[in-house]
């Protein structure tokens, strides 16, 4: 069906176009189709022809395109990200009262394990504990990154 109304379609705009009917029906007809004088009498050249001149009929035809094409030759509609992993901006907002920047730019931290079975641990221990420590250059360089320091 879409065969038969792209030719028509063609056969319309060459007969607007005033070449000879019969040539240009042959060029645009499809090799394996019947010449004019055989199609029936429904479809005649003459019907094709008087139809064709009537403006609403008279079609512009467009070459198909795929989807795909289509696709390819669209802009992106959002900029494009790279495929690296990204990591979190936002930091924990527990861990603001957790660390304290120093004067000399170093970051504290508090010891963890003081309460949590403290009967259990030495005295030695339960002391040096309490005692405040300071985060690993590596560690503190991404925390002031991340500001997590108050």
């Amino acid at each position: 069906m879409q065969r038969l109304c792209t030719k028509l379609r063609c056969l319309a705009l060459q007969s607007t176009q005033t070449l000879p009917p019969l040539s240009a029906s042959r060029r645009l007809l499809h090799h394996s189709s019947p010449p004019i004088h055989d199609i029936s009498t429904r479809w005649s050249l003459k019907f094709l022809i008087n139809n064709a001149a009537s403006p609403h009929l008279a079609f512009v035809q467009v070459r198909h395109v795929s989807s795909r094409e289509r696709a390819k030759r669209r802009k992106p509609v959002t900029p494009r990200t790279s495929k690296i992993k990204k990591i979190k901006m936002k930091f924990y907002s527990s861990y603001k009262s957790r660390f304290r920047t120093m004067s000399d730019g170093n970051i504290r931290r508090w010891r963890e394990g003081k309460n949590h079975n403290a009967h259990m641990k030495s005295r030695k221990s339960r002391r040096r504990l309490r005692q405040p420590a300071i985060v690993p250059a590596a560690y503190a360089k991404v925390m002031k990154k991340l500001n997590f320091c108050a």
